[in-house]
């Protein structure tokens, strides 16, 4: 009975599919018919280009290259009243569908010169939505071709276009592929915050064909975290929508997709039956892309289950396509395919040779995506040569006014020697690079010699992190020292837990003219970026108060503010931090304060949220005065600072942020317990929400007795 229903279920999709099908070719037949009785005129050209469009959706590219040479010619020929040659919009749109034609099936090459040649038309003729568009397809190539940064450079100038434009499908489609670049560079939240915003327009319009891509993509966030039951939901969904749509190039991936976690789960049988379908696909719309990844997934399914003559075979007809077409991502992954093949059955001098291969390709995609990477690298180098001086200026340290002043200095020499320390990370790539050609290293076939090489890069890895740790110590010595917060405070807790070794979010306090100041900010972004920013704006912290004198919260964040925009912002970028600034009057048992999107929480009996300015610490749309809020408190009031890190951590059961409800509901509870009890509650309460998931950003809670 149960394969009498899935026999009736499989007859209505194949029939559904037939008449979604013969409806395209319905359309693509009146087109037909249309054309000919055209005159060689504009008409004519468009509806080239138009039965040139529903071909390469149909996945039938060699009618859809004819019809658009036919369409360029044409273009070509028309004459127009005054003397003027040349339908231009009709030839750009020419350009296009040749253009995307090529990319389908991988020719990276010829579709970048076509998309380029239909840019510079549709920008001379003024065309906005037509620019947007090629430069879309423009960022698609240069994604195939792992050029991420200047795939996202025209990503963004797409999408600034069509926001002005108010276009919501093409906007959703810019979004969609802007997350593909990040979850590509290994940047998993980003790229599903882009893949969630793309998701939810293209439900709202009711794109179908957007809705099945952003079902496929989010699958691949997911397969990535190791939630392989919410990936295999979202890929069969997206496979459910484009098999409804007839949308061979999606079905063909969405089978590439469902095999990748069926092999992960080991189940090989499912797995090849699925990457074959996918394959026998892609050979059918000639997608070489497609069908070169179709073979390193079936090739690493080989390995797995020990067959490693026959994966190496897809593994070296998978490298010829992607080095046919320039896939660099395709290359890296047929190496690491063949260093594994070789290494199973103990070819370790092949192994290696592969593996070098496919470092070279990794370090390249990496290089060319990463520029975060280049700023670790910069910031590691520079702690290294500085370690002596700042040893030596550290044991000059006798009082806290010294201390303070050590922190400024240290801020002021490093943006001085900032351009020198590139120079010199610049000789470091190119003397490491020169080592890499020289080293003649000769590999037995013993595996004990490869765990050898795994050691060294192992230490080297090592070198890294201790210089980070290095930095950390650093930026621990800016923040407030618990000297100075026991001689204030009566009673304190500060729960801080970096995202990475390093932190963009930091707490700082000073002391001026008997007045006590605490500062409990979240700078833009987090790990090394995010303490360059933390430094540049505890430097402003302490210029307004102990240089220029400033007495108010608010003035003092406004002056921060201004210092932000002079040094970072002068083009545009929104650099700068959230945050709350607390100046403590004991004398009149109240609180001056300013907060920056951030809104400090009172506990008196009740926990009450205090107001706060909806606005940033540095460049923002708002560019009005902070305000400078006081409060009163009573005897055991309890105050709490905190960021958006424990508030925005995924977690729970269902995997979703804590938000910060939940986190004050947590705050009321533990409010009555003594405060050094409250930080462990806290600690236990963020790690079990947690689970094994990453922590996605820095945590910063404090907690104050106000006496």
């Amino acid at each position: 009975m149960a394969m009498k229903k899935l026999s009736l279920l499989l007859l209505f999709v194949l029939l559904f599919s037939f008449r979604y099908s013969l409806a395209i070719q319905n359309k693509t037949d009146s087109l037909l018919q249309v054309l000919k009785g055209e005159k060689e005129d504009t008409n004519k050209v468009n509806t080239l280009n138009l039965i040139s469009r529903q071909y390469f959706d149909q996945g039938k590219y060699t009618e859809a290259m004819k019809y658009a040479d036919n369409a360029e010619a044409l273009s070509g020929k028309i004459k127009f009243a005054g003397g003027s040659t040349g339908f231009k919009k009709g030839l750009a749109n020419a350009f296009n569908n040749k253009g995307k034609t090529f990319w389908a099936k991988g020719n990276y090459p010829e579709a970048l010169k076509y998309h380029l040649q239909a840019l510079k038309i549709r920008q001379e003729t003024g065309d906005k939505k037509g620019t947007a568009f090629s430069l879309g397809n423009i960022g698609n190539i240069y994604q195939s071709q792992g050029k991420y940064p200047d795939a996202i450079n025209n990503y963004l100038n797409a999408l600034k276009l069509l926001e002005e434009l108010g276009e919501k499908r093409f906007i959703a489609n810019t979004q969609n592929n802007i997350g593909l670049v990040y979850w590509k560079q290994g940047n998993r939240q980003e790229a599903l915050n882009y893949y969630k915003q793309a998701l939810s327009t293209r439900q709202a319009i009711g794109d179908k064909y957007g809705i099945a891509e952003s079902y496929n993509n989010i699958g691949l966030i997911f397969y990535d975290q190791g939630n392989l039951s919410e990936a295999l939901n979202n890929h069969q969904q997206a496979l459910k929508i484009r098999e409804d749509l007839g949308d061979k190039k999606g079905i063909s991936d969405s089978y590439n997709n469902i095999g990748i976690i069926y092999t992960k789960q080991k189940k090989y049988s499912e797995a090849l039956s699925n990457q074959f379908k996918g394959l026998s696909i892609a050979q059918e719309l000639d997608d070489k892309a497609g069908i070169a990844s179709a073979h390193i997934n079936i090739g690493n399914i080989f390995v797995d289950e020990k067959k490693i003559p026959v994966a190496k075979e897809h593994f070296n007809k998978a490298l010829q396509i992607a080095k046919e077409i320039g896939n660099k991502e395709a290359i890296k992954n047929s190496y690491n395919g063949l260093a594994l093949a070789d290494s199973a059955v103990n070819n370790f001098e092949e192994a290696f040779n592969d593996y070098k291969r496919y470092v070279a390709y990794k370090d390249s995609l990496v290089n060319e995506e990463n520029t975060k990477k280049t700023v670790q690298a910069q910031m590691n180098y520079e702690f290294e040569k500085k370690q002596a001086l700042e040893k030596e200026e550290q044991d000059r340290k006798n009082s806290i006014a010294e201390h303070e002043r050590e922190r400024q200095l240290i801020i002021r020499n490093f943006f001085i020697i900032a351009s020198a320390l590139m120079l010199a990370l610049v000789f470091f790539i190119f003397r490491s690079y020169r080592q890499k050609q020289k080293a003649n290293v000769v590999i037995t076939q013993q595996k004990n010699e490869v765990e050898k090489q795994k050691e060294i890069i192992q230490e080297k890895n090592k070198g890294i992190t201790d210089s980070i740790n290095y930095a950390q110590r650093i930026q621990k010595a800016l923040f407030a020292s618990d000297i100075l917060l026991n001689k204030n405070l009566k009673e304190y807790f500060v729960f801080f837990r970096p995202k990475d070794i390093v932190s963009g979010d930091f707490y700082w306090a000073t002391e001026k003219d008997g007045r006590f100041y605490l500062a409990v900010c979240d700078s833009t972004g987090h790990g090394v970026p995010g303490a360059f920013m933390s430094l540049l704006n505890i430097s402003f912290l302490n210029e307004s108060i102990t240089e220029k004198g400033m007495m108010h919260p608010n003035e003092i964040f406004n002056h921060v503010r201004q210092r932000l925009i002079e040094n970072i912002s002068s083009e545009g970028a929104k650099d700068g931090m959230d945050g709350i600034l607390v100046c403590f009057d004991k004398n009149k048992n109240e609180i001056h304060y300013a907060g920056a999107n951030n809104a400090p929480l009172l506990m008196n009996g009740s926990l009450e949220e205090l107001p706060c300015d909806n606005m940033p610490v540095g460049l923002g749309e708002k560019k009005s005065s902070f305000t400078n809020q006081v409060v009163s408190f009573r005897a055991n009031d309890i105050l709490y600072l905190y960021t958006d890190g424990f508030a925005d951590q995924f977690g729970g059961p269902k995997g979703k942020k804590m938000k910060y409800k939940m986190l004050n509901e947590h705050l009321f509870a533990l409010s009555k317990k003594p405060l050094a009890e409250q930080k462990i509650s806290l600690e236990k309460i963020f790690d079990d929400w947690k689970g094994n998931l990453e922590q996605v950003d820095d945590v910063l809670v404090v907690g104050i007795n106000l006496g």
